[in-house]
């Protein structure tokens, strides 16, 4: 999936919404040889939960003159995918495989096992954390930072361990973003 600079501001639109993240789903679990299976009445949940935040959130920051930033968007784009979990299944593609189909690589069943505990919390925390990362390196002068961040493995397993089973807000989501590219 291709992020641009018009992607987060069209997925206001519930279709548009759904398009990009079931391509996103799609390439995520693609990377691990699995294909997601989607509630659909969860993803508009997911979109519509996010959108109501977006428009209190913004509500209540009147001195906000271009609108909410790409980190407070994918905070409580972050915290409304997790929270709705609309990844109920996936299915495994290397299953009844032709022989010639190579193994799975390291890097394959790595992602797997840590996809197989926490789908949708991996999912949630990627999608935004995408997000921030196209603004950041995209931003007048970019920054130097997202073009060299790299999250390891032991990150994602700590975040993903943290979405599910602790208490995440929006904010702290934001939180975690903001600081993610900045010193």
């Amino acid at each position: 999936m291709i992020i641009d600079k018009a992607t987060l501001p069209s997925m206001a639109e519930l279709e548009d919404f759904k398009s990009v993240f079931e391509l996103f789903c799609i390439d995520i679990l693609g990377e691990a040889r699995l294909f997601p299976l989607l509630s659909p009445l969860r993803v508009k949940e997911a979109h519509g939960a996010w959108q109501n935040d977006l428009h209190r959130v913004g509500g209540n920051e009147p001195n906000l003159g271009r609108g909410l930033d790409h980190f407070k968007q994918c905070g409580h784009l972050a915290f409304w995918v997790r929270r709705m979990s609309p990844v109920i299944d996936a299915a495994d593609l290397t299953y009844d495989r032709e022989p010639q189909t190579p193994p799975l690589t390291k890097d394959e069943v790595a992602l797997r096992n840590l996809l197989f505990g926490y789908h949708n919390e991996f999912i949630a925390f990627e999608f935004g954390y995408q997000f921030c990362l196209f603004y950041e390196i995209n931003k007048p002068g970019g920054s130097e930072r997202a073009e060299r961040l790299s999250l390891s493995g032991d990150y994602y397993r700590t975040v993903c361990q943290f979405l599910k089973y602790k208490n995440v807000s929006p904010h702290a989501l934001f939180l975690i973003f903001k600081n993610l590219f900045y010193a």
